[in-house]
């Protein structure tokens, strides 16, 4: 697929470590209005991978309806492919089918938006791209742990990330990217180059890169102090969410995490490791 996706480049680590995510005895529900609904089920445990990949860099996003690159079999492997759909999201089983993006059918299906589980509070679970150039990653899947700061600036919503934990399973790959950087699917994101969401989406997603979130720096401004800069970027994402979504919860749920648990934080940084797969990815890829 063709997309400007964002690339890690890949270090070793040694050791089988595992541990359990850090969870809430009981989470607290999301304001009404932000609409927002997280899956029920157990917090699933941290198993790192021995020998995986790790390193640093930043979280960008996008979603640009085009097929996933990991749905193609050549790229994925026979038996790894991720899922693709229609424009009705209907899945599609002929993992030659061409992309939205070139002029056929396959689109990215709107079960791989972004999600949490009540009961883990600080971890969210995601699909994302990385680098088409480094080593075949379809299907394997990555804990960033955001350190609280960002690439480009560091403001209150970087600072409330700290010590927050993404799961990404890769579906996607790219190779005009940096190293370091997981390009995380979130509807509203930016469609980068190539675009397939006209009638998915419809045609108003806000900026080309950084989409709805980036329509709101530049609407609120940098001149602000922290916390009213803050609260007014997130207002503001929150409201393009459930505006331009109104008419689709998948795509709104999708959007609003970024508003609610990534903070409306553009390009926070973050470690990672290479991690095993929990089954509530694995049941969406």
């Amino acid at each position: 697929m063709k997309k400007l996706i964002l690339a890690i480049y890949l270090f070793s680590l040694a050791g089988l470590v595992t541990s359990s995510c850090d969870c809430c005895d009981q989470c607290g529900t999301q304001e009404e209005q932000q609409e927002e609904v997280a899956l029920s089920g157990d917090c699933p445990a941290i198993k790192y991978v021995s020998g995986g990949l790790s390193g640093s860099g930043f979280a960008s996003r996008y979603w640009d309806c085009c097929k996933p690159s990991c749905s193609w079999t050549s790229n994925a492997g026979a038996g790894n492919e991720a899922r693709q759909c229609t424009s009705s999201m209907s899945l599609i089983t002929d993992y030659n089918a061409v992309s939205k993006c070139d002029g056929g059918p396959a689109t990215t299906c709107l079960s791989q938006i972004p999600f949490t589980i009540d009961g883990c509070d600080n971890i969210g679970f995601a699909f994302g791209a990385v680098p088409g150039a480094g080593p075949n990653v379809c299907g394997r899947c990555f804990l960033l742990e955001f350190t609280g700061t960002g690439k480009y600036e560091t403001k209150k919503n970087h600072k409330l990330l700290a010590n927050k934990k993404l799961i990404v399973m890769a579906s996607n790959i790219g190779y005009d990217v940096a190293g370091g950087q997981f390009d995380v699917m979130i509807p509203g994101g930016g469609v980068g180059i190539f675009n397939g969401c006209s009638d998915i989406l419809g045609t108003n997603l806000g900026a080309q890169y950084g989409g709805l979130l980036s329509d709101c720096e530049n609407q609120v401004g940098y001149s602000l102090g922290d916390d009213e800069m803050y609260t007014r970027r997130k207002e503001c994402l929150i409201d393009k969410c459930n505006s331009l979504f109104s008419g689709k919860k998948q795509a709104k749920q999708g959007c609003l995490f970024l508003a609610n648990f990534l903070e409306a934080a553009g390009n926070p940084l973050h470690t990672y490791r290479e991690i095993e797969c929990p089954q509530v990815l694995k049941d969406r890829y």
